[in-house]
């Protein structure tokens, strides 16, 4: 299954959560398993297996980086090239670790201040793309945690996991989320 996540909604239950999409899937089938994650903020596309052999399948394809990931994101700035390839060491804050990240971005668009940027994460640490456009000198619009000085820290976060691609059994999988009806809002109403 792909789901189309919300903005707002966790992706898997723990302390102070009332409802999840794990939650919600479970209640269909507790055959049912995450194969990743999203951030409670992010919205965008999420897979869901309908049983433990094809987690596992699909946990390999993302394993093995066989599973291509397109967000988009509109944030504050600009960044200084138009289009590269992000080599970035961040620290977990649990176990203390280094983590190598490797993400590639384009500027999509300029205006206002703002930039609309894609960005093809390779690894899938916890706030990768969040932590990569804040050290390229444009955090993401409506990120408290990595841009809580912007004017638009009310807005709700602008990070869409908009695309995943991948090939399975020799047939090639496209699927693209609809843009959040927030983004089109903000974008039209600042002329993007």
């Amino acid at each position: 299954i792909i789901l189309n996540k919300w903005s707002g909604i966790t992706t898997q239950g723990g302390s102070n959560i009332n409802l999840s999409i794990d939650d919600i899937i479970k209640s269909i089938s507790s055959e049912y398993k995450l194969v990743h994650r999203l951030d409670k903020e992010t919205s965008g596309l999420l897979i869901i297996s309908k049983n433990l052999e094809y987690a596992k399948i699909f946990g390999n394809l993302f394993k093995s980086k066989s599973i291509e990931k397109i967000y988009i994101a509109i944030c504050e700035g600009k960044p200084k090239n138009n289009e590269s390839y992000i080599d970035l060491n961040i620290k977990d804050n649990k176990s203390n670790k280094i983590l190598k990240t490797q993400t590639y971005f384009k500027l999509l668009n300029y205006k206002n201040g703002l930039s609309q940027i894609m960005f093809k994460p390779e690894t899938g640490k916890k706030h990768q793309i969040r932590i990569v456009s804040k050290n390229l000198g444009c955090p993401i619009i409506g990120d408290n945690k990595y841009n809580f000085q912007s004017k638009y820290k009310n807005n709700i976060l602008k990070l869409n996991a908009y695309g995943l691609k991948f090939e399975y059994k020799e047939t090639n999988y496209v699927f693209y989320a609809d843009i959040p009806k927030d983004f089109n809002e903000f974008s039209n109403k600042l002329k993007l």
